[in-house]
């Protein structure tokens, strides 16, 4: 009896050392109350229930090498955190971080989001090309289950240009969809089967909604055509997702089209005449647009390019609803803020003010500075509420959870670490603590200004 129990107990114990193996944490007791629907929250966490799923760390660094993709899977790991159960400190990381795989999830092209009982997320590709070398900028879209279990490969990019290039996960009368478009290529992939669709190999600009915007189900793009007789111009294409069509919905000529911003319906584009020399800003509403009339549909919005467009609604103060958006026609960035009834804008953040938009909700316009997070109202533009200060942020990635009620509750971001000044002990010995420059996940209200917790667990 004895000598059984120990083989028993010896593969209970196999047992459990192969369910470690098989996934850092293979605990698989998280129910998604909320498993049909898309959880977006900023694209780098993801809350499910009392469960914050993100990438532990930042890397704020180019991976060039296997080496250093090897070197920063040791902090900017897929991470799973019980929100209710953990303890947080302004200086000290959290023991009950648990690690769900170690490919790279925090860099410059990071994305996340949950649907079911899966993590989808971008990490930097790493398949060899054809003659054995690494190229790191294109991203592999993975997804894992919410115990880090069964990682599958989706797709990855063939290019990937920073600058244009969106990932934007959308539902459509209850299909969901992650659009991938790499800066050149517009793709589809249906997240009920994992099946991945070109919607265009040649795209040269595209309009998609942003996550948890209602809209027509269809995607806009542009595609240079082949010019003759000294024509310029581009054409205009719409996709349907549900059933996978496209069609070119502008072929004139003598015109080129750039997108530059969605809101729902609501279609931004430059429009390039080139029989009247002029560079215009639309906007047109998209249950409008038919093959004949696209250029009709559209509305004047501003007098030159514009970007970064977001809503903004009813919130705390009524007759404040119109547009904030980005533009650099006085030689520098700016951001303003164009009411529904007005003619012209106004400013809202000069060049100084702002680092980058970070979104909107109801009348506040959320950003980062160059050391911090604040927000100001588009009606009190003199007035900024400062969130974060003094710390050495990512500027653009920024994550976000509501209250029940529907307000905003916490903010998420990466920063370096804040540490405190050295003290001397009692021995009177230096009790500084070994400094880490890797750039960890941090929250903080997103209302009032208040301590930041770290979330991330430090690798010294």
């Amino acid at each position: 009896m004895k000598k059984s129990s120990k083989i028993l107990a010896l593969l209970l114990m196999g047992g459990l050392c192969t369910l470690t193996l098989a996934g850092c944490s293979s605990w698989s007791g998280i129910e998604n109350s909320k498993s049909d629907q898309i959880l977006y929250n900023g694209g780098i966490v993801s809350v499910v229930d009392d469960n914050l799923f993100y990438a532990n760390g930042y890397t704020n660094t180019d991976i060039t090498t296997m080496d250093e993709f090897n070197a920063a899977a040791q902090y900017s790991y897929l991470a799973r955190l019980n929100l209710a159960e953990a303890e947080t400190s302004a200086y000290t990381s959290p023991d009950a971080v648990n690690k769900l795989n170690s490919e790279v999830v925090g860099y410059s092209n990071m994305y996340s989001f949950v649907l079911g009982d899966f993590v989808y997320y971008a990490s930097p590709n790493k398949h060899r090309t054809s003659s054995n070398t690494y190229v790191f900028t294109y991203v592999s879209i993975f997804k894992t289950r919410l115990n880090g279990s069964d990682t599958t490969e989706l797709m990855t990019t063939s290019s990937y240009n920073s600058e244009t290039a969106q990932l934007r996960a959308v539902s459509v009368d209850g299909q969901n969809f992650l659009l991938v478009y790499d800066g050149t290529t517009l793709s589809a992939i249906n997240l009920a089967n994992d099946s991945v669709r070109t919607i265009s190999s040649a795209a040269t600009s595209v309009a998609l909604p942003r996550e948890g915007e209602s809209f027509n189900g269809k995607v806009y793009y542009t595609e240079d055509k082949a010019n003759t007789y000294g024509e310029s111009g581009n054409e205009v294409f719409e996709c349907d997702l549900l059933t996978g069509e496209s069609k070119a919905i502008m072929k004139t000529i003598n015109n080129t089209i750039t997108f530059t911003g969605r809101c729902g319906d609501e279609v931004f584009y430059t429009r390039v005449d080139a029989i009247k020399n002029t560079t215009q800003t639309y906007k047109a509403n998209a249950q409008d647009f038919e093959s004949t009339a696209f250029l009709s549909a559209g509305e004047y919005f501003y007098s030159t390019e514009i970007s970064n467009v977001w809503k903004i609604e009813r919130g705390l103060t009524q007759g404040y609803d119109g547009y904030i958006f980005s533009s650099s026609l006085t030689g520098s960035a700016q951001i303003l803020f164009k009411q529904n009834s007005a003619s012209a804008p106004t400013v809202l953040l000069t060049n100084s003010e702002f680092s980058s938009v970070l979104f909107t909700k109801g009348d506040l316009v959320y950003y980062s500075t160059s050391d911090g997070i604040a927000y100001k109202s588009v009606s009190s533009p003199t007035e900024a509420t400062v969130l974060v200060e003094g710390m050495t942020i990512i500027t653009n990635k920024i994550g976000y959870d509501y209250f029940e009620s529907g307000n905003l509750k916490n903010l998420y971001f990466y920063a370096q670490r804040v540490y405190e000044e050295s003290e001397d002990d009692a021995t009177g010995s230096d009790t500084t603590e070994a400094e880490d420059t890797n750039y960890y996940l941090y929250t903080v209200s997103a209302r009032a200004a208040t301590t930041p917790q770290i979330l991330g667990k430090t690798v010294v």
